[in-house]
């Protein structure tokens, strides 16, 4: 962690007064349309990208950093609506709300059994004989439209309140016929193991011998139904729908893949140790698939589609990035491979974060201290991985993201993960926005209850910080005790956007004040996003915001 002393005499720029705070208090509390009425760069828009790490950056080449939170359906119809009162809402009032805390993304989850629910149950002879696949007859395009118009309607939605939406292809211990979600029933093949659902927590089936086999036959694709080409179709017709949409920001091929009984048949590779299943399932079978950062080659069983499925989304969509994740279960997805012809410039590596000390009842820590120990060693970990995958267009690594996190109502501890998250530079998302009456998780992971109102752990998540940044962030850190933001980045004038940064809302009588060194403020007082504009190439700047009115001098 870098201390930043702030001497009164270097400091050139302030804004607040009594006035202004109140100007800021209507800012906060009218929401979308104070963002609308930002210009254009203040917020971050259009496509990103995955250069040279650990960032991820936009078109003009700034630093960008993405908060905000999960939101996925869980149940049939297994997509959200912007119709309000139903159970599963995700309409203006949430994205307005969402907005207003300052959150730029939602990871919005898609589910494979809405898009090709198909017909029959599990083990069906037709679908699950091994063999060559073939088609199955299950696709239906007027089903899987209207579910994509579903989706799009959300996405715009939270596009028109300046949030993008990652495109997340959801599933927990495989299928509802497990009491979880993602695969439809009939893409369900067990090999000849009972379908059962163990008792007690969801979690409990990931040990169950008939969810095993139904991951290793989805990734080894050996059975007649073929259920990764079909997941692939399904893919296919997502990323075709929204290739075009400006707030899209990408795709997660597949939550917290599990290959369980692939690590047990993986072999080490000069030291590292990979899931086959999970691998071949990104980079395909066509022969050129090799390990990012080491140009070693992977076989795949020829079963398995050609093209992996990180090729294929990048192939349809040349505007949006792609953000696989690794192995669930083990250490064996630390290795990733993709085809040769991939741009890499658009694959960000993604992970979640959990602790084991918490309830399996509430989520919430049975230890404090070593829920937050484990989770920053966790941090600290996938930040150690990241440059394992350098290449000639990642050089320094690909940026990395932490999609999932939190799942507690405990705002002591939100508020030692977003520190610690924060003080790393990583991009996240919470764990999750509003329970959905959610039959993998519990009522204490939303931001939003049931009952409509915000957890205790909301005011950890909206802390100032860095949206976007106009040079190479050197620190930024957040004090969570006074609620004063330092930040200091070497400038870049070749940049023409703002430096952005969403300010903590705080109450009238408090507003808060700038101080800036280097550079020039260019927002309005009291502004919900202060924007700084360079005024010198390579110049040092320094940033800081507290509560308060502005005095003469810090």
């Amino acid at each position: 962690m870098i201390a930043v002393v702030l001497g009164a005499s270097t400091l050139t720029s302030c804004s607040s007064t009594s006035d202004q705070a109140q100007q800021y208090s209507a800012t906060r509390s009218s929401g979308i349309e104070s963002l609308a009425g930002m210009e254009r760069n203040t917020y971050v828009n259009g496509p990103l990208s995955s250069k040279g790490g650990p960032f991820i950056t936009d078109r003009f080449g700034r630093i960008v950093t993405l908060h905000g939170v999960n939101a996925v359906y869980k149940r049939a119809p297994y997509t959200l609506t912007v119709q309000p009162g139903r159970p599963n809402t995700l309409g203006t009032q949430d994205a307005a709300r969402i907005a207003a805390l300052g959150f730029n993304v939602v990871r919005l989850g898609v589910i494979w059994a809405g898009l090709e629910p198909g017909t029959g149950g599990p083990n069906q002879p037709a679908i699950c004989t091994p063999g060559t696949p073939h088609d199955p007859g299950m696709w239906n395009q007027q089903t899987a439209t209207a579910y994509l118009a579903q989706v799009q309607k959300v996405v715009d939605e939270l596009g028109r309140h300046h949030i993008y939406s990652l495109i997340d292809m959801h599933q927990d211990i495989y299928s509802s016929v497990f009491s979880g979600e993602g695969a439809p029933a009939w893409a369900v093949c067990t090999s000849g193991n009972p379908v059962v659902v163990y008792p007690g927590r969801w979690s409990n089936n990931y040990s169950n011998p008939a969810v095993d086999a139904s991951f290793q036959n989805f990734f080894n694709n050996s059975v007649v139904g073929g259920p990764q080409n079909e997941n692939q179709r399904a893919w296919t017709a997502v990323a075709t729908q929204l290739r075009s949409d400006p707030w899209v920001v990408g795709y997660d091929p597949m939550n917290e893949p599990l290959s369980l009984q692939a690590s047990r048949l993986d072999t080490g590779d000069k030291g590292r140790v990979y899931a086959i299943g999970l691998s071949c399932l990104y980079a395909g079978s066509g022969g050129d698939a090799q390990e990012i950062g080491t140009g070693d080659t992977l076989s795949c069983p020829k079963t398995v589609p050609s093209q992996g499925l990180i090729e294929l989304l990048l192939s349809i969509d040349p505007n949006h990035l792609v953000f696989p994740e690794i192995d669930n279960a083990t250490d064996h997805g630390k290795t990733l491979f993709v085809a040769t012809s991939t741009d890499l410039t658009r694959v960000v590596y993604n992970f979640h974060d959990y602790c084991p000390q918490r309830s399996g009842v509430t989520g919430n820590p049975t230890s404090l201290e070593s829920c937050s120990d484990t989770e920053l060693v966790q941090m600290i970990r996938q930040e150690q991985l990241r440059p394992l995958y350098k290449n000639v267009t990642q050089p320094q690594g690909p940026a990395i993201m932490m999609t999932e996190f939190g799942a507690t109502s405990d705002p002591t501890l939100a508020d030692m993960l977003v520190l610690d998250a924060s003080t790393l530079g990583l991009s996240w998302a919470w764990w999750s926005w509003r329970y959905y009456d959610d039959p993998t998780g519990s009522s204490a992971e939303a931001v939003i209850s049931a009952e409509n109102r915000y957890s205790p752990i909301v005011g950890a998540l909206t802390h100032t910080h860095v949206v976007a940044v106009a040079g190479s962030l050197l620190t930024a850190q957040f004090g969570q005790a006074t609620g004063d933001f330092t930040m200091v980045y070497v400038s870049n004038t070749s940049i023409a956007a703002p430096t952005t940064i969403f300010v903590t809302p705080t109450s009238p009588k408090i507003g808060y004040c700038a101080y800036v060194k280097g550079a020039r403020i260019t927002s309005k007082p009291g502004a919900a996003y202060l924007t700084i504009d360079n005024t010198s190439q390579g110049a040092t700047v320094v940033v800081r915001i507290e509560p308060g009115h502005c005095v003469s001098s810090l």
